[in-house]
């Protein structure tokens, strides 16, 4: 399969731009305190996406070759991130219910 010189062009920035984000929510997850902060959930969440898009990117420009039952792989990733990110959501809203604080819906709330 012959691909277009500037969608190679565009993958292979794609690919790079990826390592750095790789890289940069490494360091946040590994710089924060503990597992039950947001920044470290987030995180995790994002470095799974990221883990994705790079099965996807890598399938697409055909560096990566996948068996046919395995094509919708990066898809699959995502939608497991996706799961995380609702779970951490809904936890966190749980705790926060269950303990009777209350979510900040405008300015007039914080200043009481």
């Amino acid at each position: 399969m012959m691909i277009p010189p500037l969608l190679a062009v565009m993958s292979n920035f794609t690919l790079y731009l990826l390592f750095i984000a790789l890289g940069i929510f490494v360091w946040l997850a590994c710089r924060s305190r503990t597992v039950k902060s947001f920044q470290f959930q987030i995180s995790i969440f994002i470095l799974i996406w990221i883990g994705g898009e790079f099965m996807t990117t890598l399938h697409e420009s055909g560096l990566l070759n996948f068996p046919p039952e395995l094509h919708g792989l990066g898809m699959q990733i995502h939608f497991i991130s996706m799961i995380l990110f609702a779970s951490i959501i809904f936890v966190r809203f749980y705790y926060s219910y269950r303990s009777g604080h209350k979510i900040i819906e405008n300015l007039d709330s914080i200043l009481k």
